[in-house]
């Protein structure tokens, strides 16, 4: 929110930016914290090498 603000984008920036996602939302914080919690938990332990794109575009797609 902080940097949308410095960058300039109007009060209406959230709905411009939930609406270009391929999930129609933008990540959630406990999103990503659930997964950092996942990764330090021994369930993750055969995970190894992965590289885990939380950036939310689907690969190819246009922007």
């Amino acid at each position: 929110i902080m940097q949308a603000q410095t960058l300039g984008h109007g009060p209406g920036w959230i709905d411009a930016a939930n609406a270009s996602q391929p999930f129609g939302r933008l990540l959630a914080a406990d999103e990503v914290a659930n997964l950092a919690v996942f990764l330090l938990c021994d369930a993750s332990g055969p995970m190894t090498g992965a590289l885990i794109d939380q950036e939310q575009w689907v690969v190819g797609a246009n922007r």
